[in-house]
């Protein structure tokens, strides 16, 4: 990205602001660890500024009248927009809408997608494979002398291909009927806990899947608040246990979780209990992270990719 062409860079977050906030203090900061040199580090910062990467969902697609903000603007805002809505209604216990009820499954869906892994696999391989695809058409509809289509975009349309593979993959990836059924079918409830309870810990890579998409004992989990986490369950086993699990015992479980996933960032409400807890378990840091090129079934094969997870 030609971010010295625009002068100034885009701060696009991975982790939604609305999210971040909930780690909040009274000085509208939140404590901000990661591992530097081998050493824990820790920062405090406001939301607007950690869990964010300049210009990761930029396009620069001016030629067919993309602004390199459209992402932002046109989807991820509006998703973040809409869940921060319903999580209200929801903690509230107030019945939500056939439209709310989608609002929150495409949100939780996208917290995966949007990860800085995933837009540099469609930078790359989205785009290669695009181009790909192009040449293989040209070989069987145009003279061997033509212009190949990748070159007449390059002179006539520049930037069409790049944000093609970014406006394209992102919604569907997203709105993926597989992943969106399984969370949309989950029975979703919260555990909230004491204020002498230790608090939760969020990681830059938030949500939490456990079972497999088709799996009976099929669960979520995400942070939504020091003191608070929402739950999605499949079985009514899973839910037993979630919900009868001890509140020091389910927290202590969840953030090894939170630390286990995390790739770069770790953000709490508290500097030293949050410290305590890390420094002890510094060997579950990133442990169950995977990069998306890893795992994304379209760079195993030649199918179209199933899902951002």
């Amino acid at each position: 990205m030609d971010r010295w062409r625009r002068g100034s860079a885009l701060k696009h977050h991975y982790v939604p602001q609305f999210l971040l906030r909930r780690w909040s203090n009274a000085n509208g900061k939140l404590y901000v660890f990661a591992m530097c040199n081998g050493r824990l580090v820790c920062s405090e910062r406001a939301p607007e500024y950690t869990g964010f990467e300049h210009d990761l969902y930029a396009v620069i697609a001016n030629a067919i009248g993309l602004s390199e903000d459209v992402l932002e603007r046109k989807l991820f805002g509006p998703i973040d927009k809409n869940a921060s809505k319903v999580l209200e209604k929801l903690e509230q216990h107030a019945p939500i809408s056939e439209d709310e009820h989608i609002a929150w499954t495409f949100f939780l869906s996208s917290l995966r997608v949007r990860q800085p892994d995933v837009l540099d696999f469609l930078r790359t391989d989205g785009i290669a494979r695009m181009k790909a695809f192009l040449a293989e058409f040209d070989q069987t509809t145009l003279p061997a002398s033509s212009v190949t289509t990748e070159q007449w975009f390059a002179e006539n349309l520049p930037g069409a291909l790049e944000a093609r593979s970014l406006t394209s993959w992102l919604p569907r990836m997203i709105t993926h009927d597989e992943v969106t059924d399984a969370f949309a079918g989950l029975k979703w409830w919260f555990r909230e806990f004491e204020p002498a309870e230790a608090k939760l810990l969020l990681a830059d890579d938030p949500i939490y899947w456990d079972g497999g998409l088709r799996k009976a004992g099929f669960m979520i989990h995400l942070p939504i608040a020091p003191d608070r986490l929402f739950i999605g369950t499949r079985s009514e086993e899973s839910e037993t246990i979630l919900s009868q699990m001890p509140a020091a015992e389910l927290i202590r479980r969840v953030n090894r979780t939170t630390l286990a996933s995390s790739v770069d960032r770790i953000w709490a409400s508290t500097q030293d209990e949050a410290r305590t807890f890390i420094e002890a378990h510094l060997d579950d840091i990133g442990k169950d992270a995977r990069i998306f090129r890893s795992i994304a079934p379209w760079a195993r094969s030649t199918a179209a990719p199933a899902n951002g997870s």
